[in-house]
């Protein structure tokens, strides 16, 4: 979907993707063997890139970010998504999460979808759906304080062959509690970072 939707954080911002990120966006989701095996596959070609990113502007309930660092450059750290929006029942998946290797941006990246689903969304639930074998981000979303919901047998056809999905769930009364935690860790992280004065 094409929308303006931008957040600020503590070290970090969200900020619309681009027609111009394709190349990042395919660097940053195949030059990982690590990370790659949890991902849907995706062509090293920038062209078809651009070209998924032109039917993703039309889609409603489709919200694509990159998440820069906020000195410096504002150089690329990842990407994330809120999709799959369902009016009705306020909800949506959040995904689409993928983040340079070494970054300590995660629990910041968390923090600022969760505040586009709540505060600029105004949804009621927001979940992810993590490869079961994805253990660094099982334990991740369990250390911010998620509820753990369903595993859904066989849900990912993933090069590295079906996996089932873990369903992870944060509502709008679970969200302040969430929020704190993960701005603590936040701002933690970003007085590490932080450039020097």
């Amino acid at each position: 979907m094409d929308h303006d939707l931008r957040l600020e954080g503590y070290a970090f911002t969200l900020r619309p993707v681009q027609l111009e990120d394709a190349a990042f966006i395919v660097d940053l989701r195949t030059s990982d063997p690590q990370r790659v095996r949890y991902l849907h596959a995706v062509p090293r070609d920038a062209e078809l890139q651009r070209q998924w990113l032109a039917r993703y502007f039309e889609r409603a309930g489709d919200y694509y970010w990159v998440l820069e660092r906020r000195h410096g450059h504002g150089e690329p750290e990842g990407l994330v998504g809120i999709y799959d929006l369902d009016p009705d029942r306020r909800c949506a998946v959040w995904g689409r999460w993928v983040l340079r290797p070494g970054s300590l941006a995660a629990p910041e990246c968390a923090l600022l979808i969760y505040r586009a689903a709540f505060e600029l969304l105004q949804l009621d639930m927001v979940y992810s759906l993590t490869a079961a074998d994805n253990v660094r981000v099982l334990s991740f979303h369990e250390s911010c304080g998620l509820q753990r919901g369903e595993t859904l047998p066989n849900y990912f056809d993933l090069d590295s062959g079906p996996q089932h999905a873990v369903k992870h769930i944060c509502t709008k009364e679970s969200w302040p509690a969430i929020r704190e935690r993960l701005a603590e860790q936040a701002q933690r992280i970003a007085a590490r970072i932080a450039p020097p004065k």
